[in-house]
């Protein structure tokens, strides 16, 4: 066929193809004929093709999909699992909030309920793909800076997830598409696996026998459920896995909008502990810090300004899960409501509602529009954590969830076992603080709580009988549980810990109920506080702090009182934070509250009460020697096992190994304040212990931990220290290395911790250094001049 022939039957071909108007069609019927024919001829590959390119449209897509509407509109089709998103045109680059919880663990590795990380991420639209993008926002200028540029180029944000569109139109009117949602959301965010890693368990994550759980949609959020399933070919065995080869997780993705509203950020004081959120401000450089702090706090607002005292406009709602058992509600309920106490001091009225959840609530505890208190399975493990969630660009905390862990309660009264670890009692140092996590939310403090409790309960079991239903056994567990929850509650309001407060009242006033009912225990409830026992003899006061103290007060006062103006607020808050020289609002934080050398300050302590805390242990080594004298007496009782007299045994060490750690900071030790230049009192921010005080440290040490009389307990015990021989979930039986009670591993373990730290290079560093600080003015003038000279002549010393 000749070239030119070819290409008129390819034009003809192409416009029939493409559609001919009505009018050319009329007017040219030989052309149409002779394209109809050629159409025939087309072959079937290239008419296939064609059909192919022609996309569904969006409704013929959805059209057997349940819909869920809301802010990201979710299609579900049951059958396969297959879970749509669609993403509006507007919605590509919006900057939203996710936020990831657990809701059911496994009970062994990882626990259920956890508020996990929280992030402001955004969707960006590549190719036939979306991504799912975590922002960075911890560096930032003003948008219009030349600087902002530089900052773009100079940090990454981070791809989390990456969905693949579907090969749909858009929609007609919306513009919207559709993307496959599981490439989102079916994955491991949580880092299980990288856990389970770290710890030699090497989990994995199985995507193919995973999938969405319960999806709900509202026009501010939406809430996304999936179920995970991690495998491993090399497990452990585990406490609460039927098949440690596989266990299956719970994840809640929260996706929220960014609200833009007037609220105002408050600056962070160091005097004062709250939690943060902070960027560094590349604004200008011309500042003494690169970074900007807010403290995290919820929005307060009077609802009648006029007033000294009024309702907030929206107050802070905690939901009681119905998950919680009802005879604790009450106890529960009375630790959260004791916030309000300070809250009423600045003016607002029922800052604080509680509400119970109902039996049938179809709300799911984990969204974001709800905070609650929730308790939680997890054997073995007795703790409570109250962590909550702000806003990245504000500080203003937009959720709370507090979580209680059964066997918390679980833990006073057990009897005979470890569940899960059955010989750790008496061989383990008390659990220390996630640091790295502390200062963000973390708190485990109802670990150790749960350890005093025990030990509390059994020394009024040896003192007379003593039981749940009766008044003082009563207020013992109301007041635990109280105490526990108001120290959850102030995490979620923004407090951070304070290892200092302890120290508020002198050691003979603890008893003293009419003072401790009004100012409390201690200065804050945000401490580490142990159970409060009376000497054998006198009367018993409080056994817990159940309101705030004067510390709180104050914090509290810092973050939420309001202010008329930003002008006035900056003035008010620096004259606020200055009264920190008050010793009633003494503050010192989990940075501060390292154990010796690292941490300096003596009075910075966990697990410690009054303002002597030398006279304080001595009191507790009392008890630990009271309970071991009369334990016999009450437990060594026809019917009863000899196991309760082994772990009671172990409970007296505990009080020793607090003691021993707690009273080694003495030594080489160092008053530390956050005090700034010009606050009442001209304290200094550092000022080393007295000799005097540091040697009555040491001489306790020599009496109690290292003396010949150091621990006086009945040689008798030692062959009525039977181990448990039942066998339990985690083969306990089958680990133990030794049947009788390992006596000189355990004194050894708490005798060696405080020599090793007494022979540290950094306490023995910090006691040369200490010889400058008594120096008279000349020497320490002689060692800028001749600092040789000066070190050793301090070296021959």
């Amino acid at each position: 066929m000749r070239p030119i022939l070819q290409l008129s039957l390819f034009l003809i071909f192409v416009w029939t193809a493409t559609g001919v108007p009505a009018e050319a069609q009329e007017a040219q019927p030989d052309t149409i004929a002779a394209s109809d024919s050629l159409k025939t001829a087309v072959p079937d590959s290239i008419q296939s093709a064609e059909k192919k390119k022609k996309k569904k449209t969006f409704e013929e897509t959805i059209k057997d999909l349940e819909t869920i509407e809301g802010l990201f509109t979710l299609y579900r089709k049951t059958e396969d699992g297959t879970v749509l998103m669609e993403i509006r045109p507007e919605q590509f680059e919006q900057l939203f909030l996710f936020a990831l919880t657990r809701e059911a663990g496994d009970g062994s590795y990882f626990d259920s309920a956890a508020m996990m990380y929280h992030f402001p991420f955004i969707l960006k639209r590549v190719g036939k793909t979306a991504q799912l993008i975590h922002k960075n926002v911890y560096f930032r200028a003003d948008e219009d800076a030349a600087m902002q540029r530089a900052i773009a180029r100079g940090v990454s944000n981070s791809i989390l997830g990456v969905a693949k569109m579907v090969d749909s139109e858009p929609h007609p009117e919306r513009g919207s598409i559709l993307v496959e949602a599981n490439g989102f959301f079916i994955q491991d965010l949580a880092e299980v696996g990288l856990s389970t890693d770290n710890r030699k368990l090497s989990y994995s994550f199985d995507k193919n026998n995973s999938s969405f759980g319960k999806l709900q949609s509202f026009p501010r959020n939406t809430e996304i459920e999936v179920i995970l399933h991690f495998k491993s070919s090399k497990p452990k065995p585990t406490t609460t896995i039927p098949d440690s080869r596989s266990f299956l997780h719970t994840y809640h993705y929260s996706l929220s909008i960014l609200p833009k509203t007037d609220y105002r950020p408050r600056i962070a004081d160091d005097r004062v502990g709250h939690f943060l959120t902070m960027y560094q401000d590349y604004d200008t450089v011309l500042k003494d810090t690169p970074y900007t702090r807010y403290i995290n706090r919820w929005r307060l607002e009077k609802s009648n300004p006029g007033k000294q005292l009024s309702k907030p406009k929206q107050p802070i709602v905690f939901w009681l899960e119905n998950t919680i058992p009802e005879p604790y509600r009450d106890a529960v309920k009375k630790g959260i409501l004791a916030w309000n106490i300070p809250f009423e001091r600045i003016g607002f009225k029922d800052a604080i509602v509680v509400k119970q959840q109902p039996d049938d609530a179809e709300w799911d505890p984990a969204d974001v529009r709800y905070s609650t208190v929730r308790w939680m399975f997890n054997p073995g493990a007795g703790y409570a954590i109250g962590p909550s969630r702000a806003n990245p660009f504000t500080g203003e905390i937009y959720d709370a969830d507090i979580r209680i862990s059964a066997d918390m309660l679980r833990s006073v009264f057990r009897k005979y076992e470890e569940f899960a670890k059955p010989i750790a009692h008496t061989e383990e140092a008390l659990p220390e603080t996630k640091l790295g996590q502390a200062a963000y939310g973390y708190c485990d403090y109802a670990d150790g709580v749960a350890q005093q409790a025990a030990f509390g309960w059994n020394l009024l079991a040896v003192r007379g009988p003593v039981n749940p239903t009766d008044p003082e056994g009563k207020k013992f567990l109301n007041q635990f549980l109280t105490h526990v929850v108001a120290h959850e509650v102030g995490h979620t309001l923004g407090l951070r810990h304070n290892f200092k407060s302890s120290t508020l009242h002198a050691v003979d006033q603890l008893q003293d109920k009419t003072l401790t009912g009004e100012q409390g225990l201690a200065g804050s409830v945000m401490d580490y506080l142990p159970v409060n026992l009376a000497p054998e003899g006198q009367k018993q006061g409080d056994y817990y702090q159940t309101t705030p103290g004067p510390y709180d007060h104050w914090a509290i006062e810092y973050a939420y009182r309001d202010f008329d103006n930003p002008e006035k607020e900056k003035l008010a808050l620096e004259k606020l934070a200055s009264h920190g020289s008050d010793p009633r609002l003494a503050y010192g934080t989990d940075e501060d509250a390292f154990g010796a050398p690292r941490g300096l300050d003596p009075t910075a302590n966990r697990w410690d009460l009054g303002a002597n805390p030398i006279q304080y242990h001595q009191t507790r080594i009392d008890l630990a020697r009271e309970l071991w004298q009369k334990m016999e007496g009450e437990f060594e009782q026809e019917g009863n096992r000899y196991q309760k007299l082994r772990m009671v045994f172990g409970q007296g060490f505990s009080e020793y190994r607090i003691a021993a750690l707690n009273l080694t900071k003495y030594v080489g030790g160092i008053y530390h304040r956050r005090d700034h230049v010009g606050d009442p009192g001209n304290r200094l921010p550092f000022e080393p212990v007295p000799v005097a005080k540091q040697r009555e440290a040491f001489h306790f040490l020599t009496e109690n931990i290292f003396g010949p009389q150091a621990l006086p307990f009945p040689p008798s015990l030692l062959n009525k220290l039977a181990p448990e021989r039942f066998w339990d979930f985690s083969d306990g039986i089958w680990n133990m290395q030794r049947l009788d009670y390992p006596v000189h591993n355990v004194v050894l373990s708490i005798q060696s911790s405080p020599l090793n730290l007494l022979y540290h290079p950094l306490l023995l560093n910090r006691l040369l250094d200490l010889e400058l600080w008594t120096e008279p003015l000349h020497h320490v003038r002689t060692l800028r001049r001749h600092p040789n000279i000066h070190l050793d002549r301090t070296r021959n010393q």
